[in-house]
C-alpha cells in the first residue's frame, strides 16, 4: 500500500528549522520534495556542522531528510524563472522568507497563484503576515520571552531562566502547518482552487498556551502560569533525581506517603489537608529531601510504578536513544548517510496501519546542490541551459 501523500508535489523553500521541518513531515509521508537553496546553502546548514562536513549540520539533518535538494540563484532572471517552474509543477509552496523581501522578488501568493492557481502557498512567518512586526524574523528563542514561555518558568525570586533549546515553537508550528496543508489540499479537492496558508511562530505559542491564555469578564482569577504546590522533584541515594507528579492531591499523598513508608506524614495533623500541606510546604520538603536519599532512583521508580505514580528519572537525551519503550515503539530510525555513516534520530511522530510496512524513509540528507541538475533537466533544461545557469557571475 502505498505511503499516503504518494504523489503529492511540494517545493521547500525555506531556510533554518520550522518550515523545512514542515516540509519534511510531509516527505516523510511520501510527498516528493524539493529543496531550494541559496548557493551557498541553507543557512542551518552551517549551524553546529557534523565534523568531517562543510554542509551538514546536526540542525540540517534533522529537518531535511526524504528530499531532493537545487541550487539557484534568485536574485538573477534564470534563476527566478526556474524557481517560477518549480511553483508551477507543486502542489505545495512552502516558504518563510520575509514578507517585504517576497514582495520586492515576487513570491507573494498573488505572483505565483498566477502561474499556478491549483497551488496550495503556506506561508511561515514569526509573527504573520500582517502587522507592525510582520518583516521580523522569527526565531524561537525570542518567542519564548515574548510570549511569556520563560516567564512562566521564572523562579519567584529569581531572575528570568534562560530559554529551552527544546524549539517548541518551532516544531509545533511545523506541525500545525503540516496539517494546515493537509486541509487545504482537501479543500481543493472540492473547489478546484488552491490557497494560502498563513501561520507563524507567535500564533503556536499563542495556541500552546491554551489554558492561560482565557480571560473570563469580570473575574480576575487566571489559570496559573508556573508549578505550584509542593516540590515534585527530589534528589535521591544514588545521586540521581526523580520527579513525581501530583504528590499533593488528595488520594495521591497518602499513596506516596505509604509508597516511601513515611505513614507519619499522614498523620501529621499539619498536613491534614491539601491547603495545610502547602502552608507546611517547607517542613515536608525537608522530609521527603531526607527520604529520597535512602534508595536509588531506579529503586524509587520501581516502587512509584508499582504503585501507579506519574513519575520518571531525570534522564539524559542520551538515555531516550536506548530507552525500551522508544525502541519498542519504532520513535527513532537508521539509515547511512553518504559522508558521515550510521545515523540514529527520531522517526516518525505516529503510526498508521494501512502503510505500517511501507519504506518512509526514501532519500538521505541531501548535500547541497545534489539534485540540482537531475531536477532541472526534469523541468525541461537541456545541458547547456543548466550550464549556462551555474556559471559563475561576472565582476561588477
Amino acid at each position: 500500500m502505498p505511503l499516503p501523500l504518494e504523489g503529492l508535489r511540494v517545493v521547500d523553500f525555506a531556510t533554518v528549522f520550522s518550515a523545512p521541518f514542515a516540509a519534511m513531515l510531509l516527505a516523510d509521508q511520501g510527498a516528493e520534495v524539493v529543496k531550494i537553496e541559496a548557493p551557498d546553502g541553507d543557512t542551518a546548514r552551517t549551524s553546529s556542522p557534523v565534523p568531517g562536513t562543510t554542509d551538514l549540520s546536526y540542525g540540517f539533518m534533522a529537518f531535511n531528510r526524504n528530499k531532493r535538494s537545487v541550487t539557484l540563484d534568485i536574485t538573477t532572471p534564470a534563476g527566478k524563472e526556474a524557481a517560477y517552474r518549480l511553483f508551477e509543477w507543486a502542489d505545495v509552496l512552502i516558504i518563510n522568507m520575509r514578507v517585504d523581501t517576497r514582495r520586492r522578488r515576487g513570491f507573494t501568493y498573488e505572483d505565483i497563484a498566477k502561474i499556478n492557481p491549483r497551488l496550495i502557498y503556506l506561508s511561515l512567518t514569526g509573527y504573520g503576515d500582517e502587522g507592525p512586526d510582520a518583516d521580523l524574523p522569527g526565531v524561537d528563542i525570542v518567542i519564548q520571552a515574548r510570549s511569556g514561555d520563560i516567564e512562566g518558568r521564572q523562579v519567584e525570586g529569581s531572575p528570568p531562566p534562560d530559554h529551552t533549546r527544546i524549539y517548541h515553537f518551532d516544531m509545533g508550528t511545523s506541525m500545525i502547518a503540516a496539517y494546515a496543508v493537509s486541509l487545504a489540499l482537501i479543500e481543493r479537492e472540492r473547489t478546484g482552487h488552491g490557497s494560502k496558508i498563513e501561520t507563524s511562530l507567535l500564533q503556536t505559542a499563542v495556541s500552546l498556551h491554551a489554558v492561560q491564555m482565557i480571560k473570563i469578564e469580570g473575574l480576575d482569577e487566571r489559570a496559573p502560569t508556573r508549578a505550584a504546590g509542593l516540590r515534585q522533584i527530589y534528589q535521591c541515594g544514588d545521586g540521581r533525581y526523580i520527579l513525581n507528579m501530583y504528590i499533593n492531591t488528595g488520594p495521591r499523598w497518602t499513596s506516596l506517603c505509604q509508597a516511601l513508608e513515611c505513614d507519619e506524614l499522614i498523620t501529621d495533623p499539619r498536613f491534614a489537608t491539601m491547603e495545610s500541606r502547602n502552608q507546611h510546604s517547607d517542613a515536608i520538603v525537608e522530609a521527603l529531601t531526607r527520604h529520597f536519599l535512602t534508595k536509588s532512583s531506579t529503586e524509587w521508580e520501581t516502587i512509584f510504578k508499582a504503585a501507579g505514580h506519574t513519575n520518571s528519572i531525570v534522564k539524559t537525551i542520551d538515555e531516550m536513544f536506548d530507552d525500551p519503550q522508544i525502541i519498542e515503539n519504532d520513535m527513532i530510525t537508521q539509515f547511512d548517510q553518504p559522508g558521515v555513516g550510521e545515523v540514529t534520530m527520531y522517526g516518525l511522530p505516529f503510526r498508521m496501519s494501512g502503510s505500517q510496512g511501507e519504506q518512509w524513509l526514501r532519500r538521505p540528507v541531501p548535500r547541497l546542490g545534489e539534485h540540482t541538475d537531475e531536477v532541472l533537466h526534469e523541468l525541461g533544461y537541456s545541458a547547456d541551459e543548466i550550464r549556462a545557469m551555474q556559471a559563475p557571475r561576472p565582476v561588477e
